[in-house]
């Protein structure tokens, strides 16, 4: 399979600004991720949401869900650059496929 049915497509889940910048506080992905992480990953993702990403935005805040196996979510920001981000690359289908099985393999569809 190379694209999640749409019943298993999450939202990308913005970040919120607090004193300390962005961050996924107040939101489900409180906790989820490393202070170190978070702090990137919620800036790339909040550049994401206001549309004011670039590719290495993109291609940046799936790396880091990736890396922390929250597959939902990469695959939502990467359809999102997909769809509407900028300079698309050309290894986005595959990527798109390997995250694809990744949260099938973890909803245990």
């Amino acid at each position: 399979m190379d694209r999640l049915p749409p019943d298993l497509l999450e939202p990308v889940v913005e970040p919120r600004l607090s004193i300390d910048g962005w961050s996924y506080e107040g939101t489900e992905l409180e906790e989820c991720f490393p202070p170190q992480v978070e702090a990137e990953l919620a800036q790339a993702v909040h550049m994401i949401c206001t549309g004011h990403a670039t590719a290495w935005n993109y291609r940046r805040a799936v790396q880091l869900l990736e890396r922390q196996r929250a597959y939902a979510q990469a695959y939502a920001v990467l359809e999102t650059w997909f769809t509407e981000g900028p300079d698309p690359d050309p290894t986005l289908p595959k990527w798109r496929a390997r995250l694809a099985r990744a949260v099938l393999s973890n909803t245990g569809a």
